[in-house]
């Protein structure tokens, strides 16, 4: 009996809607370069995710030219490299801090000075 009630869940996570959330529109777009297990860019992407923002996510583990083009743009060579409108923030922990911060809705939104 256990095991049903298990099997019934499956892939349910407690508190969230089986519906998706449409994704919010920002003022400013916002751009990351990632790869598919770096676990800094599923954190990256979660954070945009539970905020239900749109982004857009440029793959770069198999594609040598992508990469090239991160490298140039940022002068970095780790992933993720996010961009919000014309700004380079950096990489998943400068994200973060700019939530932590409360600055994260203001920028992309278009409100940050």
């Amino acid at each position: 009996m256990f095991m049903k009630e298990i099997k019934g869940i499956k892939g349910r996570m407690p508190g969230r809607s089986d519906k998706p959330a449409a994704p919010a529109t920002t003022s400013q777009p916002i751009v990351m370069y990632t790869t598919r297990f770096c676990p800094y860019c599923i954190r990256a992407r979660g954070l945009l995710q539970s905020k239900g923002w749109d982004y857009q996510d440029i793959p770069v583990d198999a594609d040598q030219g992508l990469r090239s083009e991160m490298t140039q743009k940022s002068g970095q060579h780790t992933v993720p490299q996010i961009w919000i409108g014309d700004q380079h923030i950096g990489g998943c922990d400068e994200l973060f801090r700019l939530e932590v911060g409360n600055q994260l809705k203001a920028m992309v939104m278009g409100e940050y000075q």
